[in-house]
């Protein structure tokens, strides 16, 4: 008999596309999904969203642990939630990274995959990164 696989075999770019689709619904602002499989880096995608606040990410961080079960996403561990500053949710192929504006504005992330492909950017003034 087969066994019942533990978590969902999802293809990267469309885990991608769900977990920015729920930060998307729970207003994330300024999200940024990137594919980072052609990349050869710690990850195969990274999610990088802006709360309005720190409760407001904190909510963001739960939801995606409640979908996470309801979809039987892996899901290792959250850290910095607490403080809320930066959030850092790892779902081991994708790692989501919850900022307030002025701790994003710090690390700019971003800059460190400009080539990567983009899934989903909802930035008002998102700077020209190539695409697939």
């Amino acid at each position: 008999m087969p066994t019942k696989m533990k978590f969902a075999d999802v293809p990267v770019r469309e885990k991608l596309e769900r977990v920015s689709g729920w930060l998307q619904e729970k207003k994330g602002k300024d999200i940024l999904a990137l594919d980072l499989t052609n990349n050869h880096t710690f990850t195969e995608g990274i999610i990088i969203v802006t709360a309005s606040s720190i409760r407001h990410g904190q909510g963001l961080a739960d939801h995606i642990l409640a979908e996470s079960k309801t979809e039987r996403y892996e899901f290792l561990r959250m850290e910095g939630y607490q403080t809320g500053l930066w959030i850092l949710l790892d779902m081991n192929d994708v790692v989501v990274s919850i900022f307030q504006e002025d701790t994003r504005e710090l690390y700019r992330l971003e800059d460190l995959w400009k080539n990567a492909g983009i899934v989903r950017d909802t930035r008002a003034h998102a700077p020209a990164i190539e695409t697939f």
